[in-house]
C-alpha cells in the first residue's frame, strides 16, 4: 500500500483518532490544533496550519468544517495536486479548489460515510435522551420524524430497547418500508392529533417541523432530541419559553464515539484515495485480471 503524508487539523477527538489510525498504517502525519488523546505522538504537532499543510499530499479538515478557517485563507495554503477532505464544506470552496487543481471531497456527501456515521449518531441520540430525561425508553411511545439515513438505525436501536416506535413520513414508499420494519406510521399532516401521546420525540428532518404551534401539543414530560443539521427542525426558543425539554444535538459521533468515528473517517479517506487511483473496494483492477 502506498504511504502518504497527511495533514490533520481542527475538529474534535475524531480528528485525533483518525490521525492515530493513519499513523498505525505507517503514514506520515502532521497535526495542527487537534485534540490530544493518549497514544498520539506530540512530536507530530506543528506550530501553524501552514506548516502542517506544507508537504502533505492529503489534508483532512474538521467534520463538520463550520468555517474553522476562512475559505480564502485555506485556498492560499493549499497547492495543486493536494487532496482536501472535510465535512459539510462550503460549495464555493470546493469549486474554487477544484479549479486550482486541488481534489476536494466532502465526507458528508458520500453515501458510504453517511451510512456508517449514522450509527454513531443514532447511539448518541439515545444517550442524549436517556441522560436528559427522567424516564425509560422501554415500552415508551416514541416518535421519530423522518425515515432517512439517520432515522433508520435510530429506529432499529430504539426497537432493540423495546420502545414503541412510530415514524412520521411524507412519502408512501417510506411509510411502507417503516411498516415492514415493525413501526407504526403517521403522516406529518396528522402530527397535531398524535403528539400528546409521545414520551420521546426524535427529529431527523433538516427543516422546521415542530414549530411553536405544534409544541403546544407536546407533553410537558416529553423529551425532544433534534439530531438534524443546524439549525434543526424544532423551534428551540419557543420550547424554552413553553417549558418543553428540547435539545439540539450536533456532532454526536464526536461526542459519544470519537474513536469509532475517527476510524471511519480514516477508512473513508483511504477509500477516496483508492478510488482516485482507479481501485474499487473489494475488487482488483481490470488490468490485473488480464
Amino acid at each position: 500500500m502506498k504511504q502518504h503524508c497527511v495533514a490533520v487539523f481542527g475538529g474534535d477527538a475524531r480528528q485525533a483518532y483518525a490521525a492515530q489510525t493513519f499513523l498505525a498504517a505507517g503514514w506520515q502525519v502532521q497535526l495542527f490544533d487537534v485534540p490530544e488523546i493518549e497514544g498520539l505522538q506530540s512530536e507530530k504537532s506543528c506550530d501553524s496550519l501552514a506548516e502542517a499543510i506544507n508537504g502533505a499530499d492529503i489534508v483532512l479538515g474538521p467534520v463538520p468544517f463550520r468555517n474553522y478557517i476562512s475559505p480564502d485563507k485555506l485556498v492560499q495554503l493549499l497547492q495543486p495536486g493536494q487532496v482536501f477532505i472535510g465535512g459539510m464544506l462550503p460549495k464555493d470552496l470546493c469549486e474554487t479548489l477544484r479549479q486550482m487543481g486541488v481534489a476536494c471531497h466532502d465526507l458528508l456527501l458520500r453515501q458510504d460515510f453517511a451510512v456508517l456515521n449514522a450509527i454513531s449518531t443514532a447511539e448518541g441520540a439515545i444517550a442524549e435522551a436517556i441522560t436528559h430525561s427522567g424516564g425509560n425508553l422501554h415500552l415508551c411511545p416514541v416518535l421519530v420524524l423522518g425515515y432517512g439515513r439517520c432515522a433508520k438505525p435510530l429506529i432499529k436501536k430504539l426497537q432493540g430497547l423495546q420502545a414503541h416506535v412510530t415514524v412520521a413520513v411524507r412519502a408512501w414508499h417510506d411509510a411502507c418500508a417503516a411498516i415492514a420494519n415493525g413501526c407504526e406510521v403517521i403522516d406529518f399532516t396528522s402530527l397535531p392529533f398524535h403528539l400528546p401521546r409521545f414520551g420521546y420525540i426524535f427529529n431527523t428532518v433538516p427543516a422546521m417541523v415542530i414549530d411553536e404551534n405544534l409544541l403546544q401539543g407536546v407533553s410537558p414530560e416529553a423529551t425532544i432530541i433534534d439530531i438534524a443539521a443546524a439549525p434543526g427542525g424544532v423551534d428551540l426558543e419557543a420550547a424554552k419559553r413553553m417549558g418543553r425539554n428540547a435539545r439540539l444535538c450536533p456532532s454526536l459521533p464526536g461526542k459519544y464515539a470519537p474513536r469509532a468515528s475517527g476510524e471511519c473517517v480514516a477508512q473513508t479517506v483511504r477509500i477516496i484515495l483508492d478510488e482516485g487511483e482507479g481501485h474499487t473496494w473489494g475488487r482488483k483492477q481490470e488490468s490485473a485480471l488480464d
